[in-house]
């Protein structure tokens, strides 16, 4: 019994490595045309004033919109490597989860809203406050 349930594990972590792969060419394609399409025309498409400041005018979201897609790559192949299991019947990795979103939205919403900063800071504060052990 406890070899077949052994067995089965171990097929359903090979089944999470081909996941491996397939994160690391979509983050790479999905990077290159992303930043191409946001730096392609800048001025276009995000929010910037020719005379704006540097750090929260493009250099801050680019900064972010960049972090962002490392670390989503990193989470997909922490979890197909089997080392990061994410037990959504938990009320602590439900609000982990959400403050996570939190992050990423906000972050990505400072090419437009600048108090989205705020949003930002308080989902670090709380990964911070709680995931200290």
């Amino acid at each position: 019994m406890k070899y077949g349930s052994a067995n089965n594990s171990r097929r359903h972590l090979e089944k999470r490595l081909f996941l491996l792969p397939l994160a690391w060419v979509v983050f790479g394609i999905g990077e290159v045309y992303a930043l191409r399409f946001l730096l392609g025309s800048i001025l276009n498409i995000a929010p910037t004033i020719p005379n704006d400041k540097p750090i929260g005018g493009a250099i801050f979201p680019v900064l972010f919109f960049n972090v962002a897609a490392v670390l989503g790559v990193l989470s997909v192949s922490l979890y197909s490597l089997g080392v990061w299991n994410i037990d959504l019947s938990r009320r602590k990795d439900k609000a982990d989860l959400g403050a996570l979103v939190t992050l990423v939205t906000g972050g990505l919403l400072l090419w437009y809203v600048p108090l989205a900063f705020f949003f930002v800071v308080a989902s670090i504060v709380y990964l911070l406050a709680v995931n200290i052990e």
